[in-house]
């Protein structure tokens, strides 16, 4: 049996089961705690539109089990037991290859600076997922404290006992008799109060809450340190659109984009209970679109330029009765779109899909795994963006049974849709475009 005072670490694959208790411990199938397995049951599936849906109840011989969906992350429930839930890269049973990729996505699409990532050690690997992130954080910013934390000019208004910088004259004009011992002065304070440390001491706070290696919680401890004297933001929003991008501030931009991971500036998934434990977890099908659309724009030759989720065409056009203009209803938002930049011309369109498909399964019933409502999409994509003229893509990860583009399918000769594989290991894929 699991024992609750543990506080264990689960690892399973997205779409994995978690079972009520026992000694299971697979990848794809993991027993928790009681309270565990409880709470996620009552709190893990989405109450209103704006929870998530983490997992879904499903049979497991006499009993039933919780299915984690497409999120990967980490998830902290209330009586301590930390789920690790990694992407599903490969057949095989290897979370560490699983998790050098996500790590690798993540500081891609997040735009986060993991110094020396390609080099990270097996080590460092076999750490969960949460420390290695919290872990690269804090040398984020320790490498700030090492270069200098800035300060800047601030206008103080202050009564004092003694004339210092300036008098505010109307101010002690109104001042009752029997307090016109002390002064209104305004002066220049050079001061580290400003919304870049205040965003920093505040991510430091946090994660000190939530790591549970002595290393990290060693180093993090001498960095709050160095910015006890420093207020906590108050409002986050607000300090980072007051984030400044000054030269003097140059090595401050690294740690920017962890700040906004950490501080839940990007609306991280939250669940629908009130527990505020960790809830640091991301959406696979957003994080595969972004990612690929990041690798593809690299690769594009310097005719071409790419926009990722283009929203310029609709599905029809209609003229209400209240207008004398027509106007375009039901937005078409391709995931990436290819055009020329003279012409503007589109020449390629594709659309990502975080979904396994399947070479040896090309018959008239299974169809891949393709969904047929993907190839509807495409066909409007087609017929919008491309005039009825060219080719689509849709792009899966590649896997042990997908490992070439399949046929073409046609909507017509002169426009077709191919399903081509991207090599999430390798970072390789069939080429989309013509040199």
């Amino acid at each position: 049996m699991i024992s609750k005072k543990n506080n264990p670490i689960v690892k399973v694959h997205e779409f994995g089961l978690l079972l009520n208790g026992g000694d299971k411990s697979d990848i794809d199938c993991h027993s928790i705690t009681k309270k565990a397995f409880e709470w996620l049951l009552v709190n893990g599936q989405s109450a209103n539109e704006k929870a998530v849906e983490l997992v879904r109840v499903k049979k497991y011989g006499k009993d039933i089990a919780l299915q984690v969906v497409n999120y990967v992350g980490v998830i902290e429930t209330p009586c301590g037991t930390r789920i690790e839930i990694l992407p599903k890269i490969s057949d095989q049973d290897d979370s560490d290859v699983a998790k050098k990729v996500l790590l690798k996505m993540l500081s891609t699409v997040n735009k986060l600076s993991m110094q020396q990532f390609e080099q990270s050690s097996l080590k460092t690997l076999k750490q969960p997922l949460f420390e290695i992130l919290i872990g690269y954080f804090l040398k984020e910013v320790a490498d700030v404290v090492k270069r200098g934390i800035r300060s800047e000019y601030k206008r103080v208004e202050a009564k004092t006992p003694y004339l210092k910088g300036q008098l505010q004259t109307s101010k002690q004009l109104c001042e009752r008799p029997g307090c016109q011992n002390r002064f209104n002065v305004s002066y220049d304070q050079f001061s580290s109060d400003r919304s870049e440390n205040r965003l920093i001491h505040s991510a430091l706070n946090q994660v000190l809450k939530w790591t549970k290696s002595n290393e990290n919680h060693r180093l993090g401890k001498e960095l709050l340190f160095v910015f006890n004297e420093i207020p906590l933001s108050s409002i986050y929003s607000l300090d980072f659109r007051k984030w400044s991008v000054d030269r003097s501030l140059a090595h401050y931009r690294n740690v920017k984009p962890w700040c906004e991971l950490i501080l839940s500036y990007q609306s991280p998934i939250a669940l629908s209970g009130s527990h505020q434990g960790i809830s640091f977890l991301f959406p696979m099908e957003t994080l595969f679109e972004r990612y690929v659309a990041i690798k593809l724009q690299k690769d594009l030759p310097s005719h071409l330029k790419l926009k990722a989720q283009a929203s310029s065409q609709s599905l029809v056009s209609h003229l209400p009765s209240t207008l004398d203009k027509e106007q375009g209803w039901f937005k078409l938002k391709p995931d990436i779109v290819i055009s020329e930049k003279k012409t503007n011309k589109v020449v390629y369109v594709a659309d990502t899909k975080w979904k396994r498909i399947y070479e040896n399964r090309g018959t008239a019933k299974e169809k891949y795994g393709i969904s047929q409502a993907d190839l509807y999409q495409m066909f409007a994509y087609g017929h919008k963006y491309l005039e009825g003229q060219g080719t689509l893509y849709l792009i899966y990860p590649k896997h042990i049974q997908f490992n070439d583009t399949l046929a073409p399918f046609k909507f017509s000769d002169r426009l077709i849709v191919k399903a081509v594989p991207y090599d999430l290991l390798l970072d390789k894929w069939a080429l989309l475009y013509k040199y």
